[in-house]
């Protein structure tokens, strides 16, 4: 049976012990489990780190986006036990920030929150709820997507900038590179576009790397325009840069007068090679593709933390190029073998 919605006194709703998320953290709990350790083990108060790596939203910015918008746009699932009590089976961290703002007197109303409600599930049915809820969920949506919606709040709604990275739940410098991205985009890829012509939003990421002050500098410095970037990203592998870590790589090349002219006649990985080329002896060029990937996963497998640390922290080094190159290599060798 579908569950049927109600706002509910938050008060009356119990946090849900039985969670998955934070089963682990209450089993090795030595006394007693009160709703401000079920709070920590869901990290409401935390830093939402991991939630920000893995893509999802962090409980301070799940936080902002209620307070700005003053109610949550999702309802929680509670299940009606047979007894009567309520249990939030999905949406914990939304009904702890609701109980905060209500014990803080938070400007507006938090005395009760929109819920769907279930009698006496049991089991499978509110495993599945969970699981809906978690792994396979609606999917996010894509950048370019997140992007032309924030431009168009702010620029035909005239949302101002602040408002829209509170009801984002964002940061103000990523909003607004979004925005600019998505605007860049519009006002230079669409027109190389032909009526019907497939119109290939992946090249968004492009974009924003674009906003990059050093990167768009470099464009306009080496006599370019953004038009003329706009038809370096278009073609797909064929394109003159096909990558993301070529546009990084696009104040280097126009920097120097060989690699820029190199780059106008080839692509940006002929500039790139002008620069500097590897040594690549014999026995690497005789070898088999096999015997090259072979090695290069047993490379991978052995590299060292503190060399990973080492090239996160320098997206620009060489060897990442060389790594992504092969990686787009591969992987356009993989769809030609169906497999």
């Amino acid at each position: 049976m579908a569950g049927k919605h109600e706002d509910l006194p938050v008060g009356d709703v119990e946090l849900d012990r039985e969670n998955p998320r934070i089963r682990r953290s209450l089993e090795v709990w030595e006394g007693e489990v009160s709703d401000d350790v079920i709070a920590l083990a869901l990290d409401v108060a935390g830093s939402g780190d991991d939630a920000i790596n893995a893509g999802t939203t962090s409980p301070e910015k799940l936080r902002n986006s209620i307070l700005a918008n003053g109610r949550i746009s999702q309802p929680i699932i509670v299940n009606r036990r047979p007894d009567g009590s309520l249990v939030c089976i999905e949406g914990n961290t939304r009904l702890w920030i609701y109980r905060t703002f209500l014990a803080e007197n938070v400007e507006g109303d938090w005395s009760t929150i929109p819920a769907i409600v279930h009698d006496a599930l049991e089991g499978f049915a509110i495993d599945a709820i969970r699981l809906q809820a978690h792994l396979v969920g609606p999917r996010p949506w894509d950048a370019y997507s997140k992007a032309k919606y924030q431009w168009e709040l702010h620029y035909k709604h005239m949302m101002p900038i602040d408002r829209l990275v509170d009801l984002c739940g964002g940061d103000r410098r990523d909003v607004q590179k979004s925005i600019n991205a998505y605007a860049d985009m519009e006002n230079h890829f669409r027109p190389l576009h032909e009526p019907g012509e497939d119109y290939d939003v992946q090249r968004f990421s492009g974009f924003v790397e674009l906003q990059n002050n050093k990167v768009k500098t470099s464009v306009l410095k080496a006599g370019f325009t953004l038009s003329d970037f706009a038809g370096w990203l278009k073609g797909g592998v064929k394109a003159k840069i096909p990558n993301l870590a070529g546009v990084r790589q696009l104040p280097r090349v126009l920097d120097d007068r060989r690699a820029r002219d190199v780059f106008k006649k080839k692509n940006i990985r002929a500039a790139l090679d002008i620069l500097e080329k590897p040594e690549i002896n014999s026995d690497l060029r005789d070898a088999t593709i096999g015997q090259l990937a072979r090695t290069l996963t047993e490379k991978i497998g052995n590299i060292s933390l503190n060399e990973i640390q080492r090239l996160r922290a320098d997206p620009d080094d060489d060897m990442v190029r060389y790594v992504l190159d092969a990686l787009e290599a591969l992987e356009n060798f993989s769809k030609e073998l169906n497999v």
